[in-house]
């Protein structure tokens, strides 16, 4: 439908460090509450091969952890992204089956928001999609390609939007949530 696949973008390696931050300490969490169980505490072993064992016998805190933590942070980190065609580019809303296929006869114009990381591209039907790349110069690349006219320049609006304070501040927020969740024994 849109031709050659031509480039994929992918997540900021700040949001991957981030991510893996997150991973580790629900890891740790993960690891340091086996030893609470009473189950585990009657072998009175500690090390890591018990806890393994333990988990094999009983998998279902192992499912709970690989499905809510460790399958969320490969997908977020490694497989989601914009993938540019050569007629137009799918735009992943962040789960597989909400992506959305965009021509490039569709596209108004780009915005440069970050001087190396983000775009803003507008469509037709006033949507606006934001991107967010290690390499954004591909991606105005190919936009350049197709004759899609595009701003360069800053403006005091764009630098409200590359303030990633309030970013940080709602995953951290969720985070602790779902942590006093895990905590208060609603999830197994």
């Amino acid at each position: 439908m849109l031709g050659k696949k031509l480039y994929k973008t992918s997540m900021l390696n700040v949001f991957r460090l981030f991510i893996l931050a997150v991973t580790v300490f629900f890891f740790n969490n993960f690891y340091l509450e086996t030893f609470t169980y009473e189950k585990f505490q009657v072998a009175r072993r500690f090390k890591i091969l018990d806890v393994i064992d333990y988990h094999m016998k009983y998998p279902a805190e192992f499912l709970t952890f690989f499905v809510l933590i460790i399958v969320p942070a490969i997908y977020y980190s490694f497989i989601r992204g914009v993938r540019f065609y050569e007629k137009g580019f799918v735009f992943n809303r962040g789960i597989p089956f909400l992506n959305r296929p965009i021509l490039y006869s569709d596209v108004t114009t780009y915005k440069l928001l970050h001087p190396e990381l983000a775009i803003s591209i507008s469509v037709n039907n006033g949507d606006i999609y934001l991107i967010a790349d290690n390499s954004v110069e591909r991606v105005i690349a190919i936009l350049d390609q197709q004759n899609i006219k595009g701003d360069l320049a800053q403006d005091g609006f764009v630098r409200v939007i590359s303030n990633y304070k309030k970013f940080f501040l709602v995953i951290v927020s969720f985070l602790m949530f779902l942590f006093v969740i895990k905590k208060m024994g609603l999830f197994y």
